[in-house]
């Protein structure tokens, strides 16, 4: 079991890539997230294992300091390991960048076992559409996403921290960016 902490968005781009995941099911190409129980989101760490209490307290800290602010999901792309993920690629931006080395300084210190894909420098943001693709699924998969019209304008509005595995996530926390309400249609 791993603990991730996700960067969740805004009501209409949250229902597109819910409806993304409901073509690809329906098309017997994959139904990995929408099974699994995630909730559409950018993952910004996931970790080995975490100290509970201090991870509460350092994101409840953290999420208060950042008002919510504009993602755009601007392309489609592939993660071309055996089992591939396709995936809405996120517009980096300066302000994306610092946002996500500012948390690593909050989450780090209560981890053990960081992922060395989500540390600064090595993350690509993204939201998953599919994991666990044979290489041979892969263009359907893209052919179905390719429905959506890029780019995607949208608000990153909460942080969560989640159980998760490649069979399910478990919502742990949730802290609204800013402090404010969030809207959970997806859960």
């Amino acid at each position: 079991m791993s603990f991730a902490v996700e960067l969740y968005f805004g009501p209409p781009a949250e229902m597109l890539v819910l409806q993304v995941w409901g073509w690809l099911a329906e098309a017997r190409v994959s139904s990995s997230m929408r099974e699994s129980g995630y909730r559409p989101h950018l993952s910004l760490g996931i970790s080995d294992r975490l100290h509970l209490g201090e991870v509460v307290a350092a994101l409840e800290q953290f999420a208060r300091q950042y008002a919510p602010f504009p993602l755009t999901f601007s392309s489609l792309g592939v993660f071309p390991t055996p089992e591939a993920t396709v995936y809405l690629g996120v517009t980096v931006t300066h302000f994306l960048l610092n946002f996500h080395a500012q948390f690593q300084t909050v989450f780090e210190p209560c981890t053990e076992g960081l992922w060395e894909h989500y540390r600064v420098g090595a993350w690509v943001p993204h939201c998953t559409l599919a994991f666990g693709l044979p290489s041979n699924r892969v263009p359907e998969a893209i052919a179905i996403a390719q429905r959506v019209t890029l780019p995607i304008q949208t608000q990153g509005i909460a942080l969560g921290i989640t159980e998760v595995s490649p069979a399910h996530s478990k919502s742990l926390r949730l802290f609204p960016l800013g402090g404010g309400a969030v809207l959970n249609p997806a859960l």
